[in-house]
This record gives C-alpha cells, structure tokens and sequence, in this order.
C-alpha cells in the first residue's frame, strides 16, 4: 500500500495478530493494555520480512450523514522507533480513510506525547477544545466520545483534520472547566447525604474555594513558567469528566479535573523541556499540598466557629483529593497530572511530594 525506504504498510494478516499483540504490549504501560481491541481494519508496517509496528482503524458515523474515520491506535516496536515506521503508518492510514470517502480524521493524543502530536500536527489535523466540539458536532459530541473512547483517557486532546475553522479561548476554557468540577463536587456530596447536612454555607464555599485551589495552581505554574521564558496557555481534559461523574454517584468520590499548561510554540519536545515543566508542575503541586496542609492544622489544632469549620472542611475535601491525584498518580488514567512532569523531572522530589500528599490524604 505504501513503500519508503523500505518499509511496507499493508493490510494486517490474520495469523499476524499475536506479532502485533506482542508489539502492542511493548509499547504500552500495563493499565493502558487494558483497553487495547482490534478493528476489522489494521495496518502494520513491515522491513524485510518483519513487523515494526501498526495501525488500528475505525470508520465511524458523524452528525449530519457524515462518514468519520478514527485512528484508533498507533504503536511501533522500540527497537523501530526513529526508522519512519510511526509516519508511514499515519500517511497509509489518511490514504486508507480517503479511499473510503471520510469526511473527518480523528485521533486522540495525550498532551504531553509531543511525538505523536507532531506526527498529527505535520499532516492537517488540530486540537478541537470542548468548545470547537459541541459547535462542530452539537448534542452528537457524547455518543462521539464513546465511539472515540474519549471518555476515560484524562489529558487526551481530541485531534481533528479539517481542524477549527475558529480559534479557542483558553480563559473561557478554564472558567467552563472549573464550574464542572464544582457541579460534580455537589453531586458528591448529595450523594453522601442527600444535602441533608449540607447547609448554604457549604453551598457557598464549594464553588469558591474551587476556584480558589484551581486558581493558586494555575497562578503558581504561570509564573514558574514566566520565569523559566516559557510562554504557555491552558487546555481543558473534558475526557476526564465522564469518569469523574461516575464515581461520583456510584462511589460518593470526586476527584479533580483540573486541566493544564502546555507550551505555546509549535514543534516543542517533551524530553527538552522536561527541565522547565518539572519545576513548573513541582510548583502547581506544592502550592495546592501547602494549602492543604494548612487546612489540616488549622482543623486540629484551632477552635473554629462553626461556618468557618464548615469552609476548611470543604476545603480539605478538595485538596486531599487534589494533592493526592496531581501528585502521587503517576500512571494512566493519571499520566496527565503534574506528578508524572515531577517524576520524569526529579524522582526524589517526587517521592517526597507524594509521600506527604498520600499522608494528608489519609490521616
């Protein structure tokens, strides 16, 4: 189907799916495995009789009669990785949608894999933001996300060729992500009790004090961020909602969807900023853990009145979770949060940031 520098894509064959498998598991962390399938149209690139890596596709219906096509899966052994195997795999795959007459590509890239997202941003396509989304595709943007499986993979970004026709708003993005984060905190608590022990206070203080720890983090990574020269923007991870509003009224849990800063320049690495975004997460963490800590000393060691206990009790709920999920969880769903920048930065850091969020989440 696609021949340079002698690498073949083609159709998979069947007795070849163990090979692709074993690829696949090689490629992954242990959790992400997990959610791997097949689609009736798979894609591997071959070199002299061997397999380097492979596509998974999928043709799926879009709003308005629209046919859509998803790269679903992209992968290629470690051994192959900087032989152009990942980039003949993705030209094969746009020649394998056009040939089916798809309106759209769709692929979804974790923020921080600047090598795939170099891969998609090369050839057309563009992050659509939750905004883009709902006015591309309407109430359609929910079945979408099941089809797409945006729905657990937090920190993904949907990318789309034709791209926005508009450019997003990052505030607009940030303030939408926060008042979801505070409607799931609500459901929580109704489902703990029902707002029997929920008094206006506790309705006043929810909102704010989101705002508040979401706002401190957001702050403290901008100005790292201006001090190192690195000039970034927010994006929002509406894959994480999903997830979250499920444990929330299964389980009575909520944990934080907080989004993130990414650089703004085009083309940049992850592996060559990791000395500027470690210390920038580093500084987001500990400014929600110092805040949290102080929640916790001032509920056991001052008398407050009661609404004021009321305020650091919400506030404690927020930042336990907060500290916990944007430290300690380095591992996908997770990946995303500001602990996996800290642990690929400075693994001592890491550990002590995590060892005092996992403690003041527990005691």
């Amino acid at each position: 189907m696609t021949q340079e520098s002698n690498i073949y894509v083609r159709l998979m064959r069947l007795e070849e799916k163990k090979v692709v498998h074993n690829i696949m598991s090689r490629s992954f962390p242990l959790v992400q495995r997990w959610f791997f399938s097949f689609t009736p149209h798979v894609l591997v690139a071959e070199q002299n009789g061997q397999l380097l890596g492979a596509t998974v596709l999928k043709l799926i219906p879009l709003p308005g009669n629209r046919k859509g096509g998803l790269i679903y899966w992209v992968f290629t052994a470690p051994e192959a990785r900087g032989m152009g195997a990942g980039q003949r795999l993705i030209e094969a795959a746009l020649h394998f949608f056009e040939d089916k007459g798809c309106d759209e590509i769709m692929t979804c890239v974790e923020g921080f894999n600047t090598s795939s997202s170099k891969l998609f941003s090369t050839r057309g396509f563009s992050i659509l933001s939750p905004g883009q989304q709902f006015r591309r595709y309407s109430i359609g943007i929910l079945p979408l996300w099941v089809k797409i499986f945006h729905y657990i993979d937090i920190g993904h970004f949907l990318w789309a060729r034709p791209g926005a026709e508009q450019p997003d708003n990052p505030a607009l993005q940030w303030w939408g992500n926060v008042l979801m984060n505070v409607l799931v905190l609500l459901l929580m608590l109704w489902r703990r009790t029902g707002f029997r022990d929920v008094n206006l206070t506790a309705f006043i203080a929810v909102p704010l004090m989101c705002v508040f720890f979401f706002g401190v983090r957001e702050l403290a990574m901008r100005l790292t961020a201006n001090g190192y020269g690195l000039s970034v923007r927010y994006r929002a991870w509406e894959s994480g909602f999903p997830l979250n509003l499920a444990i929330a009224l299964l389980f009575g849990f909520w944990y934080p969807v907080p989004g993130s800063v990414y650089p703004t320049q085009n083309g940049w690495r992850y592996r060559d900023l990791i000395p500027k975004l470690g210390p920038i997460a580093f500084a987001g963490a500990l400014s929600v853990l110092l805040f949290t800590w102080g929640a916790w000393a001032l509920l056991h060691f001052s008398v407050l009145p009661p609404e004021t206990k009321t305020w650091i009790n919400i506030a404690m709920i927020i930042g336990t979770s907060f500290a916990l999920f944007d430290i300690a969880l380095i591992f996908f769903p997770f990946a995303c949060f500001n602990g996996r920048r800290i642990w690929d930065w400075n693994q001592v850091v890491w550990g002590v940031l995590a060892a005092a969020a996992v403690v003041v989440f527990f005691i």
